[in-house]
């Protein structure tokens, strides 16, 4: 115990080893110092006004914890006790301090402190859900794990817990939920926590991302991945901390990419069986159409060229009847080339621009099908990238297909429209209406096409229907994605 003798004006009259030890000074140098010098600033005013009312003997004696300084500048926590000592008379003599060095306590305390808030701020602050599961009689670890089980539904309660964690069981805040019993928690993710909780039990009371789900009127359906860990004691069960990790999103997003990647596959295969057919189409067009008349062209040469050999008097006019029949052959074939070039691109979108491929395609749409087909062109001149004006005419060439084979329609109207930020083109058809089962099937492979031409040049597509009243094919691009475009060109 440090020990001093303070005289009325603060100075240090006798001090003992302790204290010396406990501020790093030697004797002699304490006595030449008042204590309020060697006091933390903050610390002096209440330290003298306690000493004033004990000098003046307005009270017995005080003690408090407070701060000095050491010679080497370090802070010191010592807890004082002060008296005034008089003599026979009564009359005042001088004070006596008597203190205790307790620094490392006041480290420990602040450091305990420090951490407790860590944590605090850790488990209020984080995403997850936090628990500590309190267990009023111990299981004991030798019983049957079925046994085990049944105690923790029995003697199990919620004694802390995270905001987080009342979120994802329904509640606002953590106190709506504190002390439930665990069984109540439980049942909303039953069957699957007595599952859990025999492999908790049987893991040596570790359980590691177990996936269960949950249900609550609130947010409806959840997937939840749970982390418990068992404290155990002389073999007895006291507690348990949890953890919970709502992967409701992370599971959405799983399946999203499995079926975005599901339909990849899909349309890769679809997308070459396209191609397939359309080099067999093609073959077939060009043996049928280009192959028969260029033999017939041949063959017509081949008599012309005889009767010129033979110089047969009179034979004149048969070669010109031979070459006027080779000259319109040449024509259809010609034209025949021209109809498959069409098909495979049509001439006017390169030539007149998008409104007037658009156009041409639905007198196409309507000869072929038998369909009414109104097309509304936009009454400024559209300014769109050449793979812009593509892809929305291959959309439309999609959209129209579909309608040929799936909408049931009596009639399709087709807008083009101009605007600020950009240009939209809509297709409708008054048929049965495309159902939302429709549009999201793995297996759309056309609508999957449409989106993925749309998306090559940052334009967005919807697609709604009403049943009996048709469907509705929407393609917005943006100045953006036009900028985009060009800037691809130009590379």
């Amino acid at each position: 115990m440090g020990m001093a003798i303070v005289d009325f004006d603060y100075r240090l009259r006798r001090v003992n080893k302790a204290l010396c030890k406990a501020l790093g000074y030697e004797a002699d140098e304490l006595l030449k110092r008042k204590f309020t010098e060697i006091t933390h600033p903050d610390d002096v005013p209440r330290d003298r006004a306690l000493a004033d009312q004990l000098f003046r003997g307005e009270i017995p004696s005080y003690r408090l914890e407070k701060r000095f300084m050491t010679k080497q500048g370090t802070e010191a926590w010592l807890d004082l006790t002060a008296v005034l000592v008089r003599n026979k008379a009564g009359q005042p003599v001088y004070g006596l301090a008597m203190v205790e060095d307790i620094t490392d306590r006041k480290h420990s305390q602040q450091a305990l402190r420090t951490s407790e808030e860590r944590y605090r701020s850790f488990v209020a602050n984080s995403s997850e859900g936090i628990w500590r599961l309190e267990i009023e009689e111990p299981i004991d670890t030798t019983l049957p794990v079925d046994d085990q089980v049944d105690r923790l539904y029995k003697y199990g309660y919620l004694a802390e817990c995270n905001d987080a964690l009342a979120r994802m069981y329904g509640h606002d805040r953590a106190d709506d939920i504190m002390g439930a019993r665990f069984g109540e928690l439980a049942e909303v993710a039953s069957p699957t926590t007595p599952a859990a909780l025999r492999e908790w039990v049987s893991s040596n009371y570790r359980l590691r991302s177990w996936t269960a789900d949950i249900t609550d009127a609130r947010h409806g359906q959840r997937c939840l991945s749970t982390s418990l860990l068992g404290i155990v004691v002389n073999g007895m069960v006291l507690r348990a901390w949890g953890v919970h990790t709502d992967e409701t999103e992370q599971r959405a997003i799983t399946k999203a990419l499995e079926r975005s990647h599901q339909q990849l596959r899909l349309l890769s295969g679809h997308l070459q069986a396209v191609r397939e057919k359309e080099r067999t189409d093609l073959a077939r067009e060009l043996h049928d159409s280009l192959g028969q008349s260029l033999t017939s062209i041949k063959i017509g040469l081949s008599v012309v060229q005889k009767d010129l050999s033979q110089k047969t008097p009179g034979n004149n006019g048969h070669v010109k009847e031979r070459f006027t029949e080779i000259g319109e052959q040449l024509s259809e074939t010609i034209a025949a080339m021209k109809a498959i070039a069409t098909e495979l691109r049509p001439g006017v979108l390169d030539k007149f621009g998008l409104a007037a491929a658009i156009d041409w395609q639905c007198r196409e749409f309507s000869r072929r099908s038998g369909l009414a087909c109104e097309f509304k062109a936009p009454r400024t001149e559209l300014n769109l990238p050449a793979e812009s004006s593509t892809a929305l005419f291959r959309i439309l060439q999609e959209a129209l297909a579909n309608v040929s084979r799936h909408a049931k329609a009596t009639a399709v109207k087709i807008s083009l429209r101009a605007g600020r930020h950009g240009a939209s083109l809509t297709i409708s058809d008054d048929g049965r209406g495309i159902t939302p089962e429709e549009i999201d099937a793995p297996d759309s492979l056309g609508l999957l096409g449409m989106r993925e031409r749309a998306e090559s040049v940052g334009a967005t597509l919807s697609i709604d229907g009403t049943p009996r009243k048709g469907t509705v094919v929407c393609v917005r691009t943006n100045s953006a994605s036009q900028k985009k475009s060009r800037v691809n060109g130009d590379d």
